[in-house]
C-alpha cells in the first residue's frame, strides 16, 4: 500500500512538473520582447545623416581661383581673372548666363568661365 502511494505521488509529482513546465514555457514565448521580460527599452538610434555630397573636384580648376592670361595661379587682385564656372561637356556658348561678360577658355577638354576681379 505504501509502495502504490508512493507510486501515485510520483506520478503526480511529475505531472505537475510536466504542466507547470509547460505553462512557464507558454507564458515566456506569449511576453517574449514585451516590457515584462525586457525591462530596459530598446535604445534606438537615429541612423547617422548621409555625408552631404562634395563638389566635384575638376583637378587643378578650383572655383574662385584666380588666374593669369597664361591660366596660370596667381595672387588675387584687381584686373586678374577670377575662375567662376567649369563646364565639363562644353557646347555652344558654355559661359553665356553666368556673368555679364564672360571669357571662355579651354583646357584639359573643360570650358573655363573667367570674368575680370574688379
Amino acid at each position: 500500500m505504501l509502495r502504490t502511494a508512493l507510486r501515485l505521488a510520483a506520478a503526480g509529482l511529475a505531472i505537475m512538473l510536466l504542466a507547470s513546465g509547460t505553462a512557464a514555457a507558454v507564458a515566456y514565448l506569449m511576453l517574449d520582447g514585451t516590457s515584462r521580460t525586457n525591462p530596459t527599452p530598446a535604445t534606438t538610434t537615429a541612423p547617422a545623416p548621409a555625408p552631404a555630397p562634395q563638389p566635384e573636384r575638376t583637378g587643378r580648376w578650383d572655383l574662385g581661383t584666380c588666374l593669369s592670361d597664361r591660366l596660370k595661379p596667381v595672387k588675387c587682385g584687381p584686373g586678374v581673372w577670377q575662375l567662376v564656372a567649369v563646364v565639363p561637356n562644353p557646347g555652344d556658348k558654355p559661359c553665356s548666363g553666368i556673368t555679364s561678360n564672360p571669357d571662355t577658355r579651354y583646357a584639359d577638354g573643360l570650358a573655363l568661365c573667367l570674368a575680370r576681379r574688379t
